[in-house]
This record gives structure tokens, C-alpha cells and sequence, in this order.
């Protein structure tokens, strides 16, 4: 009986190690497929003289999801851009994964991703693409809406600005009420012939050490209308200082 009983924990190990060893080569094996696709990519990407042709975008569109982790785990990052816009409905595009961020645009705005937390990091106007008609002529990508109603002060934009990033600071990862708030201005990009047109509000809010260095920073631009069209955690880059 203890006889049987060795021989089938004895099998039972020796498969259970050669089931692991097979997954082991697998994963091996897939790794070498990933790294022999992104170096056939690059040597593509390479030798595509025309950096403005489709054959190129498409080279480049191919080696940034090679390079970047599957969309499963990106399924966060989406759903937080949604959330900044408040719209769930939205279509959400991935546009390329470099060095330590991610990419993606929704409704002509355009977003930076941590990647290891899925906050944002950044939002801002889309670049605007545009191309050559068979006639000649050029098409322009339309901009995104702006909302310039004259509907709050200075003072107010900044309260609407913090209250908008404390309410979703799981999308943000900061907690901006421990922060300092600095009015940086405004900018009237109106006609010069009928003031307040089309009003921004500079904002900051900063923490500092006790030697006066800032550690943490947060810049935003909101309409008068109330819109958050610029959001920059700059943090993220004094970090690297």
C-alpha cells in the first residue's frame, strides 16, 4: 500500500514538473517571437524613407502596441479618461506607449498615462492631423470643443478646478485639498475688439518641504466656462531632478 501510494506521489511530481518546464518553454518561446516581431518592426520603421506616408504610421502604430503591455491591462486607463470627460461612451485610442507613459485620445483630447498606476498625468489638446486632397488642397482635423461661457470669476474656475480633482482623485492619484493654490493669471484670447471672449485661468497648487523645495506640483488651465483643458502633474517631472 505505502509502495502505491510512493509511486503515485512520484508521478504525480514528475509530471507536474515537466507540466511546469513545458510552460516555462512556452513562455521562453513566445518571449523570442515578441523580441523577433519589435526588431523586424524597427528595421522596418527603419527603412521607410517617407516619415509622413501611411506605410510608416502604420509601421510606427504596430511597433508601439508590440512594445506596450495588452490591452486587458489598459482597460483602467480607459475608463479613467472616460471618467475626466464624463463621458462613458466615449471611443478611447490608444496611440503609443513610450519609455515610461502611455498615450491615448478621446473627442480630439489627448492624455498621458501612468502605466504603473493608470493615473493620468496629463491631458491637453490633441495634435491635429492633417493631409493633401487629390486636388491639392489640404484638410485640417476640426479642434476640440471649447466651453468659453462667461460663467464663473477667477476665483470661481479655481474652486471648480479643485473641487473637479479632489471628486476624482482615484483617476488622478493626488490629493490636491493638502496642496497650496496658486492663482498664476488669466488670458483673454478674444478678438481685441470684445473683451472676454474667451477666457483662461492659470492655476497651480504645490507642496513644499520644509526647505522651500517643491515636491509636488499640479498646473491647469480652465475655462470661464468651467472646463479643464490643460491638467499637467508635473510632479512627475521633479521627480526626475
Amino acid at each position: 500500500m505505502a509502495a502505491t501510494v510512493a509511486l503515485a506521489l512520484g508521478a504525480f511530481a514528475y509530471n507536474y514538473q515537466a507540466s511546469k518546464a513545458k510552460e516555462s518553454a512556452v513562455a521562453v518561446a513566445a518571449e523570442d517571437t515578441q523580441a523577433q516581431l519589435i526588431a523586424q518592426t524597427e528595421a522596418n520603421l527603419a527603412s521607410i524613407e517617407d516619415k509622413d506616408s501611411q506605410e510608416y504610421k502604420d509601421a510606427k502604430e504596430q511597433y508601439c502596441l508590440l512594445k506596450s503591455r495588452p490591452a486587458t491591462e489598459r482597460e483602467q486607463a480607459v475608463a479613467n479618461v472616460k471618467e475626466f470627460l464624463g463621458m462613458p461612451e466615449v471611443e478611447v485610442k490608444f496611440t503609443c506607449g513610450r519609455g515610461n507613459y502611455e498615450y491615448y485620445e478621446a473627442d480630439r483630447w489627448a492624455f498621458t498615462i501612468d502605466p504603473e498606476t493608470n493615473y493620468i498625468i496629463e491631458k491637453t489638446e490633441a495634435e491635429r492631423r492633417w493631409g493633401e486632397n487629390a486636388d491639392g488642397t489640404h484638410w485640417f482635423e476640426e479642434a476640440p470643443e471649447y466651453d468659453y461661457t462667461p460663467r464663473y470669476s477667477a476665483e470661481e474656475a479655481g474652486e471648480v478646478a479643485e473641487k473637479f480633482i479632489a471628486d476624482h482623485k482615484n483617476i488622478f492619484g493626488v490629493d490636491i485639498t493638502s496642496m497650496t493654490k496658486e492663482y498664476q493669471g488669466m488670458k483673454d484670447g478674444g478678438d481685441g475688439i470684445t473683451p472676454g471672449k474667451l477666457v483662461n485661468y492659470f492655476y497651480a497648487w504645490r507642496t513644499k518641504d520644509k526647505n522651500g523645495k517643491t515636491t509636488a506640483l499640479i498646473n491647469v488651465t480652465i475655462t470661464s466656462g468651467g472646463q479643464i483643458v490643460v491638467y499637467d502633474n508635473d510632479t512627475y517631472d521633479l521627480a526626475k531632478n
